[in-house]
């Protein structure tokens, strides 16, 4: 590095100025804010590529839906700003692995043009394995619900297949830009006829379906359709003070919700009209053994990482962090802890653990923290709120009560967010230290064993 006629260093320059540099932490942000990160992490990500190739004084502005980039070069000359609409996309994360390296190998000296080489060809990948596969992510989300509830086997392959039918579906009428509310409401309302019709088999005589709850065959498809991962995340960003990010996040957690009560009061009026007797029991009768509850927990936590594209050994450690997450939480629970209290220390256990984790995996953190939450998201509680303060719980159908369980949904789902916030700022100087280590340790290893010149 040269010295300037003042006596200060020169920042190394690259071909084309700016402009390139700026658009390359642009597509990397976009990929990753599509994919599931905070915005606040995003932002960090950005202004890592502008850091490493020598731009000071850059602004990032985000939204929900687009984002900005500013770079002022200085008092004489103009600022420089981009702005971009986020498109969205199929949810990699396999993808958002391969980011991370990137950016590991821009900050040790890549340059713009071999670094925008390697994101494109980053971004025009092939997705690690065929749709099909994240197809049966989305059933074992649905199984893994109905085995927190209950032992039946039978119940599981029933919410595997409906799910898995229902994420096709929703792909399908996605892919002719039918309106999310539209889509989550044809989704929902076809599951609840499938949990009709597993009713009238129970309801006939048949042996294998008497004892059998279907009101968690609806409960399992709730859960893979993720209105609670949202609102998780719309108050992770309302916690790191990106409000508009977080209000937009938040109208989308309403609206997506609507759509999916709208869609089960419709099939349950259908019902009605056609006379077959059919109840949405907001809450089930109990929890599974806890054995069960586990299995189910894992399942939960690795079919979602196989929904978003990750790699195997990427679902295996989320599946890992999701079961101490748990586990942390039935602890709490069994010592007669709150909901709000127990479900924030789990996901403080699983935002430091996470954190611990991706940096020696290259794993992405935010997509192992999102399958490992998803075990705890009030999306459940949400939906009861919504369905009591519509009149549709047969026991308890005033308004108050709804206003209750929406309460205490937003609670846990605050405690969800700020635990794992917390866990993540936790796990980082931990990391950092652990690093350090490690450099040392190598240093150490490198010059004792050096063989002779």
């Amino acid at each position: 590095m040269s010295a300037s006629p003042a006596g200060r260093p020169r920042t190394r320059r690259r071909r084309g100025g700016s402009m390139p540099v700026l658009d390359l932490a642009m597509s990397i942000g976009e990929r990753l804010l599509v994919s599931g990160m905070s915005a606040n992490d995003v932002v960090v990500q950005m202004l890592r590529v502008t850091r490493a190739y020598g731009l000071s004084s850059v602004h990032v502005d985000l939204t929900y839906t687009s984002m900005g980039v500013t770079h002022h070069r200085g008092p004489t000359r103009r600022p420089l700003s981009m702005v971009r609409i986020v498109q969205p996309v199929v949810v990699d994360y396999s993808k958002a692995k391969e980011i991370s390296r990137l950016l590991t190998r821009i900050e040790a000296g890549l340059s713009v043009e071999d670094a925008r080489d390697a994101f494109d060809e980053i971004f025009w990948a092939p997705t690690p394995y065929p749709s099909w596969i994240a197809l049966l992510g989305s059933g074992g989300i649905a199984a893994g619900v109905s085995l927190t509830f209950s032992t039946s086997w039978l119940l599981a392959l029933i919410a595997f297949v409906t799910a898995a039918a229902a994420e096709r579906l929703l792909r399908w009428l996605h892919a002719r830009r039918v309106p999310p509310f539209f889509a989550q409401a044809t989704v929902a309302g076809g599951m609840t006829m499938v949990a009709a019709g597993v009713h009238q088999l129970g309801q006939s005589g048949l042996a294998l379906f008497e004892d059998m709850d279907p009101t968690l065959i609806v409960v399992g498809g709730i859960v893979m359709l993720l209105a609670g991962v949202m609102i998780v995340g719309a108050v992770q960003d309302a916690i790191d003070q990106f409000y508009v990010t977080a209000s937009a996040r938040l109208l989308e957690v309403v609206m997506r919700t609507g759509g999916i009560v709208a869609g089960i009061l419709i099939a349950v009026r259908i019902l009605e009209v056609w006379d077959v007797a059919f109840v949405i029991v907001n809450t089930p009768g109990s929890l599974a053994p806890l054995w069960a509850q586990f299995v189910g927990a894992g399942l939960i936590s690795f079919s979602f990482a196989v929904y978003c594209f990750a790699d195997l050994a990427t679902a295996l450690l989320t599946a890992l962090v999701g079961l101490v997450g748990y586990g942390v939480y039935a602890a709490l629970n069994d010592a007669g802890s709150t909901e709000v209290v127990a479900n924030t220390m789990a996901a403080l256990t699983v935002g430091a653990l996470a954190t611990l984790l991706v940096r020696g995996t290259d794993a992405p953190g935010f997509g192992m923290e999102s399958g490992a939450l998803l075990p705890l998201v009030p999306g459940l509680a949400l939906l009861n709120g919504l369905l009591e303060m519509m009149g549709r719980d047969p026991d308890n159908p005033a308004i108050v009560a709804g206003g209750r369980s929406l309460f205490l949904a937003l609670l846990v789902a605050l405690g969800i967010a700020a635990g794992a916030t917390l866990g993540t700022y936790l796990g980082r100087p931990v990391n950092d230290q652990l690093r350090r280590l490690r450099r040392r340790v190598k240093t150490v290893a490198e010059s004792r064993y050096r063989p002779p010149v």
